[in-house]
């Protein structure tokens, strides 16, 4: 996001990019962000830098939300808070995400299907229940473990 332009202004200016339907409502509708609204994204902090973004991604409602790491530089509080607006939105509108991450906590709060990876391919995959119950295991934490150490 260009460094240089608020928070409201980049919001906006990806919305007309996205060809956003009444892109000031929509900017205001994600601006749980009232605290930045005015701020140079220059000078935002990781974490608010990553609110941002996921308000960028979801401007424009996509069917499958694509997230790399997304709590990784929030504080406990809002990582909290951004799992649950997440899963809500995820539910309530029929949304898919693809998310990866190396919390296994968050994992098994955002996830039904899980699939652990290892040089490109897909060594495990189910339910967290599936997967805890087949390597005979409490959390997906030490499915992780089992998984990465062969």
């Amino acid at each position: 996001m260009p460094g240089a332009l608020t928070v409201e202004e980049n919001l906006l200016t990806f919305a007309y990019l996205y060809a956003v339907r009444r892109p000031r409502r929509r900017v205001a509708e994600l601006m749980e962000l009232q605290d930045l609204r005015r701020r140079r994204v220059r000078q935002l902090s990781s974490g608010q830098q990553t609110r941002v973004q996921l308000a960028k991604a979801l401007l424009n409602e996509p069917e499958l939300l694509v997230l790399d790491e997304p709590t990784a530089s929030l504080d406990p509080d809002v990582g909290d808070r951004v799992r649950e607006v997440l899963v809500r939105l995820a539910r309530e509108a029929g949304r898919a995400m693809l998310i990866t991450s190396h919390n296994m906590r968050e994992v098994e709060r955002m996830c039904d299907r899980i699939a652990f990876l290892q040089a490109g391919c897909v060594v495990a995959a189910g339910s967290v229940a599936e997967l805890t119950a087949r390597y005979r295991v409490s959390d997906l934490e030490e499915v992780f473990l089992r998984v990465a150490r062969g």
